[in-house]
């Protein structure tokens, strides 16, 4: 299992049970380069949450090393994300987890718009999402994290 994929496990089962959580299916789109060839439509985000009060729609992006590229992030995650945040309580952002740091953040979809417009970078540095970001509490057990998310949620 890959890094992304063990991190959006890790997410899972760090929601606390009065939590409602919803991951959205992968694509089943292939491309066969014949007339068999298939395409689906892309998601707005990884997963949602409702907490009874607001709706989450957050983007999961894990990467090692000290910044999340640019690359990783589709440009219709982020304008679908950003034009749902318009909408009276619904969260949407991304979670960014720096893997060999052991370290979480979210950060509102609204200030990865800010960054990719008014920066010249093609990644997001950790030290962005220090600044902008609010920090999820993580516990290592042996190989795998549990994050606080209901800190985030409150």
């Amino acid at each position: 299992m890959n890094n992304g994929k063990i991190f959006e496990q890790e997410i899972k089962n760090s929601i606390p049970e009065d939590v409602f959580f919803y991951r959205f299916k992968d694509g089943t789109a292939s491309w066969g380069k014949s007339d068999n060839t298939r395409f689906q439509q892309h998601n707005i985000c990884d997963c949602m949450l409702y907490d009874g009060i607001s709706l989450y729609l957050l983007e999961l992006k894990s990467h090692k090393g000290k910044s999340i590229p640019l690359s990783c992030i589709r440009e219709t995650q982020i304008t679908d994300l950003n034009e749902n945040a318009m909408f009276q309580n619904i969260v949407c952002g991304f979670l960014f987890n720096f893997s060999d740091l052991g370290r979480t953040f979210f950060v509102d979809v609204g200030d990865v718009l800010n960054f990719k417009r008014h920066s010249d970078r093609k990644s997001i540095p950790v030290e962005y999402c220090i600044e902008q970001g609010i920090e999820i509490e993580g516990t290592k057990k042996r190989t795998r994290h549990s994050w606080n998310i209901k800190d985030l949620l409150e």
